[in-house]
């Protein structure tokens, strides 16, 4: 065992694998603990080496790598370049926390520099969720996902508490094969590991569901987004039939006590001038459902514009000769029977490089006109800036899109606005029959933990569902059928401490970051100026 633990060529192949099992198995979270601690072996024993910070750079960059490729390898089925690109940029910004310790060992004591390394990573998946290029897929407490149950406390931390969770665990554990198998080194891991465990359990069977009744059907009509779902493809559905077969499938399933008809993301990707939405075939259609169903209220996706006429207006517009400047959004739309209007939702965290251009303002200030020019547009999609609610006579409904259902804070931010059921709107058919569809699936958990909210899901296809407050799978589809269901969920409203809090250990681990390398500056500086006198005399 000690000549594995020394022999690094193997470590670079081993410690990938451990960090994946996390997003493929329940219990993967151990092999997070496992990983890590490798990670910090991996760098004892370039202790003694030659360019050692280069040689720990370049191992850690492709232990990173390999991690990244065996987890979210299957984006490459919906953009292959953009998942080669979202790899090695990825894995670059997952170094920084790595140079940074390497820096402040130097001049800090090794223990210091263990725990300042935990610390640099939980700033950098705070930043990393909140910047423009933000792929957070693998942010560590993502990786409890499939064991819920283990984190029920995320109701008071977000998925940074699972972060420092792992982190902790694989510091003492490294610090417990370093120093032997004592009694109290071994308690002190004991009861790290066991302790948040215990409290998670305490937490899940102690937990009641709470608020009123709110029965909800949800629809997967799995039409193939590759060779039926958009214009232009192979085996194109018409999309006033794309909108029967999603009314058919309701129809089948809906009852006299159901409040909301949930629909998927792009359920209807005609491209909509949301000034005159009711002009189209797919919405009368379901203006007339309304009619016939009116306790129900409608949330469903679509891709939508708005015309700007000649004023840029924002800097993701795009200019056309007939209407001048306008924008595209992946829109949620929401549509009741008592109101004669329609509410539009937009995408706000868009999938960078994909549906955005990040720091579009900064581009087009550089660059001007000249992206404009040359047929194009700086911005991608256009977004709205905060999150929106839809009401209806007695609940509130987050939709959530997508890619915005990884984000914790930004949905806690629907939560303060007063949601009391969180909508997830998706259209997983990009990856394929991949571990993609299982991953965001399994995620949606981690936001009912945190917000104690139910979770409606409704997939174009993937998996559609529900998940109660703790997190359990209530009811879900198959993969890749077409599918509709129907629970009555529990709209609570009160907040949880995450909440109104949001990741209050991203904050304060930032400014921990900056006196742990503010120190180690000064320290630095000391030792010079130390040595220089000491050189004088």
């Amino acid at each position: 065992m000690r000549k594995l633990l020394q022999n690094n060529r193997i470590l670079v192949f081993i410690i990938p694998v451990f960090l994946s099992l996390a997003w493929y198995v329940p219990m993967g979270f151990v092999g997070l603990w496992i990983g890590f601690a490798l990670i910090l072996q991996f760098e004892k024993n370039l202790s003694q080496r030659k360019f050692r910070l280069i040689r720990f750079w370049s191992g850690v960059y492709l232990i990173l790598f390999l991690w990244n490729l065996l987890t979210t390898w299957w984006v490459k089925n919906a953009t292959l370049e953009g998942a080669i690109a979202m790899m090695i940029a990825n894995t670059l910004l997952m170094t920084f926390p790595f140079v940074a310790f390497y820096f402040v060992k130097k001049h800090l004591s090794y223990v210091w520099a263990l725990w300042a390394l935990a610390v640099f990573w939980i700033t950098f998946e705070y930043a990393h969720l909140n910047w423009q290029l933000s792929w957070t897929w693998l942010n560590l407490g993502n990786g409890f996902a499939y064991s819920h149950w283990a984190v029920q406390w995320y109701e008071y931390t977000g998925t940074l508490g699972g972060t420092l969770w792992v982190w902790a665990v694989s510091i003492l554990f490294w610090q417990t094969l370093q120093k032997g198998f004592f009694q109290k080194q071994i308690l002190i891991l004991a009861l790290v590991v066991l302790l948040p465990v215990l409290l998670s359990l305490i937490l899940y069977f102690s937990y009641e569901e709470q608020g009123k009744n709110v029965e909800v059907t949800v629809v997967q009509p799995n039409i193939d987004p590759y060779t039926e779902k958009f214009i232009g493809t192979e085996k194109f559905i018409p999309y006033d039939k794309q909108a029967e077969i999603l009314l058919q499938l309701a129809r089948e399933k809906i009852s006299p006590q159901t409040k909301l008809l949930l629909f998927p993301e792009t359920a209807f990707d005609e491209g909509y001038d949301e000034k005159s939405i009711f002009q189209y075939a797919p919405i009368q259609k379901i203006r007339s459902f309304l009619k016939e169903n009116p306790q129900i209220s409608v949330l469903g996706g679509t891709t939508s514009w708005l015309i700007y006429g000649k004023e840029k207006r924002t800097t993701t517009a795009r200019q056309n000769e007939q209407v001048g400047f306008y924008d595209v959004f992946n829109t949620a739309m929401f549509l009741r029977n008592e109101v004669d209007s329609v509410a539009f939702y937009h995408k706000s965290k868009l999938v960078p490089l994909v549906e955005s251009m990040p720091y579009a303002e900064i581009i087009e200030k550089i660059l001007g006109n000249l992206v404009i020019e040359l047929g194009g547009t700086s911005g991608g999609l256009g977004f709205q800036k905060e999150a929106e609610v839809f009401f209806d006579n007695s609940f509130a409904y987050a939709p959530i899109i997508c890619y915005e259902s990884i984000f914790g804070e930004y949905v806690a931010n629907y939560v303060r606005k007063g949601a009391n059921i969180l909508c997830i709107i998706t259209n997983d058919g990009w990856w394929g029959d991949t571990p993609g569809y299982r991953q965001h699936w399994q995620m949606a958990r981690l936001r009912a933990i945190e917000m104690r909210r139910a979770v409606a899901r409704s997939a174009n296809t993937g998996i559609s569902g529900f998940f109660n407050q703790r997190g359990d799978v209530i009811e879900q589809t198959p993969f890749w059928v077409r599918d509709v269901r129907r629970q009555t969920l529990q709209a609570n409203t009160k907040n949880t401490l995450y909440v109104l809090w949001g990741d209050w250990l991203g904050k304060i681990a930032s400014w921990i970051s900056l006196a742990f390398l503010v120190w180690a500056i000064l320290l630095k500086f000391w030792s010079k100026k130390r040595n220089s006198l000491q050189n004088l005399v």
